[in-house]
């Protein structure tokens, strides 16, 4: 079982003591817990800096300071919708996200008072846009998504930003090994459910152990693990829920394993932060990918599962001419989900310039898998 993520979350990214404490807090965590046998595959430090006007320049040089201290990933936070400067914060987030390589950042679609904030809506379509057609492949829109209802302190990214009255650390670990585990064998979906409760209770108790120490050994709060099952590559979440199912991934009783999923992440005695619910993410996930690619599944099957699953559209590959009404229509079936079912949704597509539905994606990274363009 791995730790895919150790998310610092600070007050102040521009003070250069709380950066560096982080770089230094993540690189003793990280030794910490690789001295107690987990591979920790990434430190990440998150914030919230959008309450003030931040010109683009300001941001870039952040970035340096972050790449410096050898801080590899860094959320900027969210922009929220109804404050005084929204709509400029949104109108530079394209720039913030092209001209860098290390800087995340979301924009918040659902209001305090539980409605759309449509406009908002629309020009966060047309920041997707503008993201995939000035990067390669319109790959910068791994690091930009559109949130709604999240809360804070998520160790996932991009929807972690910083909301506490300290430094904070939380824990996103992989385990999707850990759904293959109690799936494989388990003669019902009833006993591998309770056959995974009782492994990411074990795990996740070791887990918390080490946090809770560690935490009170340098001053800083822990808030929990995000318990989500988060596959990368060959590690899928689909292949490990189709031990549980009649056919393939999509077909029928998808969904009934997906909302067993989720239900059982949330109900584990342990600290929970973030979604803590199941994650499909098509792009990440080989299995998801090659689903998709046969037609198992499609944007509407992801909508049905976003209502019991835990983060709603993630790394979705999309035609590259996708117009913003489209994409805005997208955000917005997504929110009226969050609100109608008062849960943490988010969204993250992908637009590929040049391709239209079916067509293969051919990106080369790390971080994606390839799959076929869907048909939206």
């Amino acid at each position: 079982m791995k730790i895919r993520t150790i998310t610092t979350g600070i007050p102040l990214p521009f003070s250069p003591y709380q950066l560096q404490r982080a770089a230094k807090f993540n690189a003793d965590c990280q030794s910490y817990f690789e001295a107690n046998g987990y591979e920790v595959q990434t430190t990440r430090v998150s914030c919230q800096i959008w309450d003030e006007n931040r010109d683009v320049d300001t941001l870039l040089r952040l970035e340096s300071d972050a790449r410096a201290l050898g801080i590899a990933f860094l959320n900027l936070g969210t922009i929220l919708p109804e404050k005084r400067h929204t709509q400029t914060h949104i109108a530079r987030i394209a720039d913030v996200i092209i001209q860098s390589e290390i800087l995340f950042a979301t924009v918040t679609l659902t209001t305090q008072s539980g409605q759309i904030a449509s406009e908002i809506a629309e020009s966060t379509a047309a920041v997707i846009q503008q993201i995939a057609h000035r990067t390669d492949a319109g790959y910068g829109n791994l690091r930009f998504a559109a949130l709604m209802n999240c809360p804070p302190n998520t160790p996932f990214f991009p929807a972690a930003f910083w909301q506490d009255t300290r430094t904070n650390f939380g824990i996103g670990w992989q385990a999707a090994d850990l759904v293959q585990q109690a799936f494989a064998d388990a003669p019902n979906l009833e006993i591998a459910l309770q056959n995974l409760k009782t492994l990411m209770e074990v795990e996740g108790q070791k887990i918390v152990a080490l946090a809770e120490t560690f935490a009170q050994e340098w001053g800083v709060k822990f808030v929990g693990i995000d318990v989500s099952p988060a596959p990368m590559g060959d590690e899928s979440i689909a292949y490990a829920m189709e031990h549980q199912l009649p056919g393939f991934f999509g077909e029928r009783g998808t969904l009934t394993v997906a909302a067993g999923l989720t239900r059982t992440l949330r109900s584990l005695s342990l600290p929970l932060c973030g979604y803590s619910g199941l994650m499909l993410p098509v792009l990440e996930d080989v299995g998801l990918g090659k689903r998709s690619e046969a037609g198992h599944f499609n944007l509407d099957s992801l909508l049905l599962y976003s209502t019991v699953c835990g983060t709603g559209l993630d790394t979705i590959p999309i035609p590259g001419n996708a117009s913003t009404s489209q994409i805005t229509s997208i955000l917005k079936d997504v929110a009226t989900l969050s609100i109608q079912l008062n849960k943490p949704l988010s969204v993250r597509l992908f637009p590929v310039p040049g391709c239209n539905a079916d067509c293969m994606t051919e990106f080369d990274s790390p971080y994606l898998t390839n799959t076929v363009v869907m048909q939206i």
